[in-house]
């Protein structure tokens, strides 16, 4: 796996997630360490700034407990929300699962 400073970690988590090697709690927190933390955020061209940006806000609200969602369903985000996400962020990037 590549270090967190390094943009493409971002999309070896992507590939991780749709490829069911990680879970979305996993993604989410791998994400946060990475994209949030650790990036710099000059490595990434306009594009990814705008996509990752998108993804950290739904990968941010991520919770896998439904009484998170019963509390305030437009609060959080379930898991088929971060997946959609995912794909489009990488539709959006040109790195579409096969």
């Amino acid at each position: 796996m590549y270090e967190k400073t390094d943009k493409r970690r971002l999309y070896e988590l992507m590939a991780m997630y749709l490829a069911n090697k990680i879970t979305a709690a996993e993604f989410c927190d791998e994400y946060y360490y990475c994209y949030d933390l650790e990036l710099d955020r000059d490595s990434l061209n306009e594009s990814e700034r705008r996509a990752f940006s998108a993804l950290g806000k739904v990968a941010g609200r991520f919770s896998d407990f439904e009484s998170d969602h019963l509390l305030d369903s437009k609060a959080f985000t379930n898991e088929e929300q971060l997946r959609q996400k995912i794909l489009e962020t990488c539709q959006i990037l040109g790195n579409v699962p096969e």
